[in-house]
Order: structure tokens, then sequence, then C-alpha cells
């Protein structure tokens, strides 16, 4: 990973920042289950979280809150990553999401949750009201079973008009307007799943298929030369390696992505979908100990 990050663009000013943790425990049998909070305000199922306090770290807010709702203290947090979404006000809310097993306690009702139901994760998944939540609670599970369990989203740029034979500049070409609804269709689609990192080729076109994505989470874009146009494989399988247990979104050029996919079809990685790489694309791809074990296509949402 390059040493240099790009900031990412300030969030809305009107952003709400929260942050909350997935608990666990390991049930008689073995299996792990998570907490679920009801909030009679709300009537709904989800998992505990909060805004932060003026000065607070994520981490501080996250474990906070979680007790004052649940009255389990988390212990060993760590990132399952950051969603957004917009509340029914219409402002955008940001919240960094934590796995913590639950340390001692006991519930008793407050001002914010009125029950707590520890659930094993088809049924936790059945119970959530939210998609963000589910989304979250199934990164997390993965993250329980495995600890070096990770997920990338290589994405291919957006449109950006025809490529000029021998242009020197062509690094500079920019999204045209059907790379511009593109890469709102990937930023809403994947602010919904719960983001560590974003890493870009350095071309205008991939840089600014993330960027808003990037505003939205507060996640900067760090360049990256493994994904440059013409890079070789082996590069990006190195680069992928060193993202064990991160949930990372990777935007780069077509013929990096097909050499990619060509690599792990040829050693026998499942892939699901056809393999392709249309422009505005996304493999999805599951890590264990930094490789890859499977994959399947999203295709372009505009």
């Amino acid at each position: 990973m390059a040493a240099s990050q790009i900031d990412a663009p300030p969030p809305p000013k009107q952003s709400i920042w929260a942050a909350g943790c997935v608990l666990f425990r390991h049930g008689d049998e073995g299996e792990p289950e998570y907490l679920l909070i009801h909030r009679d305000r709300y009537d709904d199922w989800t998992l505990p979280k909060g805004k932060l306090d003026r000065g607070e770290s994520f981490i501080d807010a996250a474990v906070r809150e979680t007790l004052e709702e649940t009255g389990f203290k988390p212990k060993n947090p760590r990132l399952v990553g950051t969603v957004a979404y917009d509340t029914t006000a219409g402002n955008p809310k940001i919240v960094r999401w934590y796995l913590a097993r639950a340390g001692k306690g006991s519930f008793a009702p407050n001002s914010e949750v009125d029950r707590v139901k520890w659930k094993r994760l088809p049924n936790a998944l059945e119970k959530l009201t939210y998609r963000n939540d589910r989304e979250v609670l199934e990164r997390a599970h993965d993250m329980v079973l495995e600890r070096s369990a990770g997920t990338i989203y290589l994405v291919r740029h957006g449109w950006a008009g025809e490529r000029r034979v021998g242009d020197a500049d062509d690094w500079r070409r920019p999204l045209d307007d059907r790379g511009k609804r593109q890469r709102k269709a990937l930023r809403q689609m994947l602010q919904a799943h719960p983001i560590t990192r974003i890493a870009s080729s350095d071309y205008a076109r991939c840089f600014d298929t993330v960027k808003p994505l990037s505003k939205r989470l507060g996640i900067p874009i760090e360049p990256e030369t493994a994904l440059l146009e013409g890079s070789h494989p082996h590069r990006l399988v190195s680069f992928i390696h060193e993202l064990q247990g991160e949930t990372a979104v990777l935007c780069t050029h077509g013929d990096v992505i097909e050499d990619l996919i060509g690599h792990l079809f040829a050693a026998g990685i499942p892939l699901e979908g056809d393999r392709v790489w249309e422009k505005g694309s996304v493999w999805q791809l599951r890590t264990v100990k930094g490789r890859v074990t499977k994959g399947v296509y999203i295709p372009p949402a505009a």
C-alpha cells in the first residue's frame, strides 16, 4: 500500500456520526450468539449504537453506548467497518461498527432499550429490522468464524468516454455522464456494506469512481500501484494478501481485473457469474488469510 493517502473530502456538515458494537458470546452448544436490542420508541430490532460525544473517538463511543444500552461491557473490540445511510429526516448518518465479545453484565430496561435478545445468526438476520444491520452482522459473523476473513470489492471504473490512441494524458480522462450515474449507484450499493479501506489507481476515472463513497464514509482513498493499468496480476494478488481481515474497496482497470479473474479461475477458485468485468461492475471476493476463497460478479446498476 502506498504510504501517502488522498484525504477524503469533508462529509456533508449535516452528517450524523455514530458508533456501535456487534456483541457476541458462545452459546451452550458453542455456536456464536449475537445481542439484538429492541427500541420501544421506534418499535425496531437493531444493534447497539449511538452518536459520538464532542471530542470522543469512534471506539470509545461504541463501547460507551453499548454498555449504556445493554449493560454488557464490550471486550477486545475490533473494527468491522463503516456504513452510511440517510435518516428519515434526510440527513446522512455514518456508523462505525466494532465486533466485541460480551463481558460481564446484565440488561436492565432503560430510556433507549426496553428488551434484548441473544440470537444465532439465521434467527438474528430474520429478526433485524434494517438491511444495514444485517450486512454488518453477516460481516461480523465471518470475523468470528475466521479471524483473518476479509472481503474485497474489486470495482472497475465507470464509463469515461473513448480512449484516444497515443494520448499521453489518458490518465486524466474524466468520467462521462454515464460514468457519473454509475458512481452514484456504486456509492449507494457499497455504503450499505461495512467498509474499512478504499484504494484506487490514480487515474482520474478510477479515483472519481470511488470519490463519492470516500466522502460519504469519511475514509480516505489510498493510491495503490498494484491497481494501475498494465499492472501484473501477481502484484494485485500480493496486495490483496496484505489486506487480511479488511473489507476493502479497490478501484482499477479492466485489464487488471481480467488478469486477476483469469488467475483465480485457473487456480480453481469458485466464481459465481460470467467471466466479465463491465465498466461500473464489481467482483465481490471473500478472502481467508489474504487468499481469495470465492467470488461473485455484480453487474453495473446503471
